[in-house]
Protein backbone atom coordinates (compact mmCIF):
# COMPACT_ATOMS: atom_id res chain seq x y z
CA UNK A 1 0.00 0.00 0.00
CA UNK A 2 1.31 3.45 -0.98
CA UNK A 3 1.34 6.10 1.76
CA UNK A 4 2.29 9.76 1.78
CA UNK A 5 4.78 11.38 4.17
CA UNK A 6 2.10 11.53 6.89
CA UNK A 7 1.32 7.84 6.58
CA UNK A 8 -2.05 8.46 4.89
CA UNK A 9 -3.03 5.86 2.29
CA UNK A 10 -2.78 7.36 -1.20
CA UNK A 11 -5.74 5.21 -2.23
CA UNK A 12 -7.84 7.21 0.23
CA UNK A 13 -6.70 10.44 -1.45
CA UNK A 14 -7.51 9.33 -5.00
CA UNK A 15 -10.88 10.17 -6.45
CA UNK A 16 -10.79 8.45 -9.81
CA UNK A 17 -14.50 8.87 -10.53
CA UNK A 18 -14.74 12.53 -9.56
CA UNK A 19 -14.14 14.88 -12.50
CA UNK A 20 -11.98 17.88 -11.81
CA UNK A 21 -11.90 21.22 -13.56
CA UNK A 22 -10.37 24.61 -13.13
CA UNK A 23 -12.44 27.74 -12.73
CA UNK A 24 -11.33 30.43 -15.13
CA UNK A 25 -12.11 34.03 -14.24
CA UNK A 26 -12.39 36.24 -17.29
CA UNK A 27 -10.89 39.71 -17.34
CA UNK A 28 -13.73 42.09 -18.38
CA UNK A 29 -11.39 44.37 -20.33
CA UNK A 30 -10.26 41.40 -22.45
CA UNK A 31 -13.68 40.32 -23.76
CA UNK A 32 -16.11 41.76 -26.28
CA UNK A 33 -19.63 40.51 -26.83
CA UNK A 34 -21.74 41.27 -29.88
CA UNK A 35 -24.85 39.98 -31.61
CA UNK A 36 -24.81 38.19 -34.94
CA UNK A 37 -26.31 40.55 -37.56
CA UNK A 38 -29.98 39.75 -38.11
CA UNK A 39 -30.06 37.36 -35.13
CA UNK A 40 -30.28 37.43 -31.36
CA UNK A 41 -27.35 35.01 -31.08
CA UNK A 42 -24.43 36.26 -28.97
CA UNK A 43 -20.79 35.93 -30.01
CA UNK A 44 -17.70 36.70 -27.97
CA UNK A 45 -14.07 37.51 -28.62
CA UNK A 46 -11.42 37.03 -25.94
CA UNK A 47 -8.65 39.45 -26.86
CA UNK A 48 -5.53 37.73 -28.15
CA UNK A 49 -7.01 34.27 -27.65
CA UNK A 50 -10.13 33.18 -29.54
CA UNK A 51 -13.65 33.90 -30.71
CA UNK A 52 -16.70 31.92 -29.66
CA UNK A 53 -19.58 31.74 -32.14
CA UNK A 54 -22.39 31.00 -29.71
CA UNK A 55 -22.43 32.26 -26.12
CA UNK A 56 -25.04 32.30 -23.39
CA UNK A 57 -24.89 33.74 -19.89
CA UNK A 58 -25.89 31.93 -16.69
CA UNK A 59 -25.95 33.28 -13.14
CA UNK A 60 -23.91 31.11 -10.77
CA UNK A 61 -25.99 32.30 -7.79
CA UNK A 62 -29.30 33.49 -9.29
CA UNK A 63 -31.11 34.00 -5.98
CA UNK A 64 -28.46 34.90 -3.44
CA UNK A 65 -26.09 37.01 -5.59
CA UNK A 66 -27.61 37.65 -9.04
CA UNK A 67 -25.27 40.50 -10.03
CA UNK A 68 -21.97 38.68 -9.51
CA UNK A 69 -20.32 35.52 -10.82
CA UNK A 70 -21.75 35.11 -14.30
CA UNK A 71 -20.83 31.98 -16.23
CA UNK A 72 -20.24 32.47 -19.96
CA UNK A 73 -20.92 29.21 -21.81
CA UNK A 74 -20.47 28.06 -25.38
CA UNK A 75 -23.01 26.41 -27.68
CA UNK A 76 -22.21 23.00 -26.16
CA UNK A 77 -22.95 24.40 -22.67
CA UNK A 78 -19.27 24.17 -21.72
CA UNK A 79 -18.06 26.92 -19.46
CA UNK A 80 -15.70 29.38 -21.13
CA UNK A 81 -15.14 31.34 -17.94
CA UNK A 82 -16.72 33.37 -15.18
CA UNK A 83 -17.10 37.13 -14.89
CA UNK A 84 -16.96 38.25 -11.27
CA UNK A 85 -19.18 41.24 -12.16
CA UNK A 86 -20.14 43.49 -15.06
CA UNK A 87 -17.71 46.15 -13.85
CA UNK A 88 -15.02 46.82 -16.44
CA UNK A 89 -16.96 45.63 -19.48
CA UNK A 90 -17.38 47.94 -22.44
CA UNK A 91 -20.87 49.48 -22.70
CA UNK A 92 -22.07 47.24 -25.58
CA UNK A 93 -20.94 43.99 -23.92
CA UNK A 94 -22.57 45.04 -20.65
CA UNK A 95 -25.84 45.90 -22.44
CA UNK A 96 -25.87 42.52 -24.21
CA UNK A 97 -25.29 40.59 -20.96
CA UNK A 98 -27.99 42.57 -19.13
CA UNK A 99 -30.49 41.89 -21.97
CA UNK A 100 -29.63 38.19 -21.96
CA UNK A 101 -30.02 37.93 -18.17
CA UNK A 102 -33.36 39.77 -18.29
CA UNK A 103 -34.59 37.36 -20.95
CA UNK A 104 -33.27 34.22 -19.25
CA UNK A 105 -34.30 35.15 -15.71
CA UNK A 106 -37.70 36.68 -16.37
CA UNK A 107 -39.21 36.79 -12.88
CA UNK A 108 -42.23 39.06 -12.40
CA UNK A 109 -42.29 40.83 -9.04
CA UNK A 110 -45.52 40.46 -7.05
CA UNK A 111 -46.74 43.86 -5.86
CA UNK A 112 -50.19 42.94 -4.53
CA UNK A 113 -52.05 39.73 -3.74
CA UNK A 114 -55.78 39.70 -4.53
CA UNK A 115 -56.46 36.11 -3.53
CA UNK A 116 -54.97 32.69 -2.89
CA UNK A 117 -57.45 29.83 -2.98
CA UNK A 118 -57.17 26.06 -3.03
CA UNK A 119 -59.27 23.79 -5.23
CA UNK A 120 -58.66 20.09 -5.67
CA UNK A 121 -55.06 20.26 -4.44
CA UNK A 122 -54.12 23.22 -6.66
CA UNK A 123 -53.52 26.66 -5.20
CA UNK A 124 -54.55 29.53 -7.49
CA UNK A 125 -52.83 32.87 -6.97
CA UNK A 126 -54.36 36.09 -8.31
CA UNK A 127 -51.71 38.81 -8.10
CA UNK A 128 -50.60 42.15 -9.48
CA UNK A 129 -47.00 42.09 -10.73
CA UNK A 130 -44.66 44.62 -12.27
CA UNK A 131 -45.68 42.96 -15.59
CA UNK A 132 -49.45 43.24 -15.04
CA UNK A 133 -52.12 41.18 -13.31
CA UNK A 134 -51.50 37.43 -13.35
CA UNK A 135 -53.36 34.33 -12.25
CA UNK A 136 -51.26 31.21 -11.82
CA UNK A 137 -51.53 27.77 -10.23
CA UNK A 138 -49.15 26.13 -7.78
CA UNK A 139 -49.09 22.57 -6.47
CA UNK A 140 -47.51 21.60 -3.17
CA UNK A 141 -46.73 24.97 -1.60
CA UNK A 142 -44.02 23.43 0.55
CA UNK A 143 -42.09 22.39 -2.57
CA UNK A 144 -42.82 25.42 -4.74
CA UNK A 145 -42.51 28.38 -2.39
CA UNK A 146 -38.89 29.07 -1.54
CA UNK A 147 -38.16 31.32 1.41
CA UNK A 148 -34.92 33.01 0.30
CA UNK A 149 -34.90 35.19 3.43
CA UNK A 150 -37.57 35.50 6.14
CA UNK A 151 -39.31 38.16 4.01
CA UNK A 152 -38.31 37.22 0.43
CA UNK A 153 -40.22 34.51 -1.44
CA UNK A 154 -39.82 32.84 -4.82
CA UNK A 155 -42.97 31.04 -5.98
CA UNK A 156 -42.80 28.53 -8.84
CA UNK A 157 -46.03 27.79 -10.72
CA UNK A 158 -47.06 24.52 -12.38
CA UNK A 159 -45.44 25.60 -15.67
CA UNK A 160 -42.07 26.36 -14.05
CA UNK A 161 -42.51 30.15 -14.13
CA UNK A 162 -41.16 31.96 -11.11
CA UNK A 163 -42.67 34.93 -9.29
CA UNK A 164 -40.82 36.93 -6.66
CA UNK A 165 -42.01 38.74 -3.57
CA UNK A 166 -38.85 40.68 -2.64
CA UNK A 167 -40.12 41.79 0.77
CA UNK A 168 -43.44 40.60 2.18
CA UNK A 169 -43.37 43.39 4.78
CA UNK A 170 -43.60 46.00 2.01
CA UNK A 171 -46.88 44.63 0.68
CA UNK A 172 -50.17 46.20 1.75
CA UNK A 173 -51.74 44.74 4.92
CA UNK A 174 -54.44 42.79 3.03
CA UNK A 175 -51.83 41.11 0.79
CA UNK A 176 -49.71 40.21 3.84
CA UNK A 177 -52.74 38.70 5.58
CA UNK A 178 -53.60 36.59 2.50
CA UNK A 179 -50.03 35.28 2.27
CA UNK A 180 -49.90 34.54 6.01
CA UNK A 181 -53.09 32.42 5.72
CA UNK A 182 -51.86 30.63 2.60
CA UNK A 183 -48.46 29.74 3.93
Amino acid sequence: MDVDSRGVSLDMLRFRDVPTFEVRFLEPSQIRLFRTPGSSQIRMTIEGERSVLRVHVVRCFPLSDPNHFLSLRDGMDQEIGILKSLHGLDAESRRIIEEELDRRYFVPVVQKVYSVREEYGTITWDVQTNRGRRVYQVRHLRDNVQEVTPTRLIITDMDGNRFEIPDTTKLDSRSMAIIARAL
